[in-house]
């Protein structure tokens, strides 16, 4: 164990963001997961679970913001930082994507053809849910790191520009920045509900119509949930320019307001698909992970044993993210396994579904685990060397 991890764990990590991302992946993992158990599995895991993915995107807003605000301390804000900072960024994140994303191309047009999106080239610039396009059920929780692309994108860019044309401080512009982005896309949020608009007293059909809409034009679009990063990058500008208040002690209790965030915004978000559930939900869920990462940016040491393993997760949880579903779930367990070609996510429930729950986590963890050491280690390595 000593030997696997000993490349890995190094005293610059901080356990409670490891932490952080250990709870996101497993999130999406368990709601993934529960497409191959049975109806009363998923009523008993259902109300533990939280929204991984907007985990991920306060938790990257905060760790990619606090790299472009001691970037932009350290460097005179110039085209070659940023043209830098875009290339370690995209050396992260691009091979080990591409290389899943050609594996699905490549394997729907081989065995799947009428699957093969008509449209597969957004998937090479994350356009595939932007500006009105509807997120295509290929390769589908791609639609997050659409997201962050455009994040990485834009942002650094927006910062950099003003800072180079206005001559502002690098705090204040960090912070107006995040200000208007947040109140921007809440905004765009509430004028997307009510362009649409509802019938009064819908009937079954109208709503299930409704909700589609909802979900396809707002929760898995690009801009309306740019928010959810942009809180992060907010705390990475407390933690930053106040750290006494940051690294308060009684910081503590705010776990229990993200705790009453994250539960009140899940249960309230089911009972209605008014503008609580679509406008102000994104909102509360990101504002609790915000209210929790002065408590896990704080705790540096794990506890024993299972510090490593809470640790190996989350070094592995990109990789995890992207091919849990279409790979493992779809291609491997549904396709290859059971032989089932249809258009439903939905695996055809028997006796031995245990087993099949039993091999989505063993192949997910496996392949993960490979990718990251083949694909991901090495061009980060790379960017690393090429940086000194």
């Amino acid at each position: 164990m000593r030997k696997l991890f000993q490349f890995e764990i190094s005293e610059n990590r901080i356990f409670g963001l490891d932490l952080l991302r250990f709870i996101a992946i497993f999130m999406v993992l368990l709601g993934h997961s529960l497409i191959l158990a049975p109806e009363w599995f998923d009523k008993l895991i259902n109300p533990y679970l939280f929204d991984g993915v907007a985990i991920f995107f306060v938790l990257s807003g905060f760790l990619i913001g606090g790299i472009l605000i001691k970037i932009l301390n350290k460097e005179k804000p110039s085209v070659p930082v940023l043209l830098d900072f875009w290339k370690r960024r995209w050396m992260r994140t691009l091979p080990v994507y591409l290389f899943v994303l050609l594996l699905l191309l490549s394997y729907t047009l081989l065995f799947y053809p009428r699957n093969f999106p008509d449209e597969w080239y957004r998937f090479f610039f994350f356009t595939q849910n932007i500006l009105g396009h509807v997120r295509p059920g290929f390769f589908a929780e791609a639609w997050s790191l659409s997201i962050e692309e455009w994040f990485y994108l834009t942002v650094p860019l927006i910062l950099i520009t003003l800072l180079m044309v206005f001559k502002s401080s690098v705090k204040w512009t960090i912070f107006a920045v995040s200000i208007a982005i947040i109140a921007l896309v809440t905004y765009y949020r509430y004028h997307l509900y009510h362009s649409w608009g509802m019938v009064e007293n819908p009937n079954p059909y109208q709503l299930k119509l409704f909700k589609k809409f909802l979900s396809s034009g707002i929760d898995y679009q690009v801009i309306p949930r740019l928010d959810s990063i942009m809180y992060g990058v907010l705390a990475a500008f407390f933690a930053y320019y106040y750290p006494k208040l940051w690294n308060a002690k009684w910081n503590k209790l705010l776990i229990f307001v993200c705790l009453f965030l994250l539960y009140y915004s899940k249960f309230q978000m089911g009972k209605s698909w008014g503008p609580f559930s679509n406008i102000w939900c994104p909102s509360l869920k990101s504002l609790g992970i915000f209210f929790l990462l002065p408590v896990l940016s704080n705790w540096r040491q794990g506890f024993g044993n299972w510090t490593k393993w809470v640790t190996f997760f989350s070094l592995i949880s990109y990789s995890m993210y992207l091919v849990n579903l279409n790979v493992v779930t779809i291609a491997i367990i549904k396709h290859s396994i059971h032989g089932v070609f249809n258009n439903s996510l939905n695996q055809e429930l028997n006796g031995y579904w245990g087993v099949d729950y039993a091999l989505f986590w063993l192949f997910t963890i496996s392949i993960s685990f490979v990718l990251y050491q083949w694909i991901e280690v090495p061009f980060m390595k790379l960017r690393d060397k090429k940086r000194a």
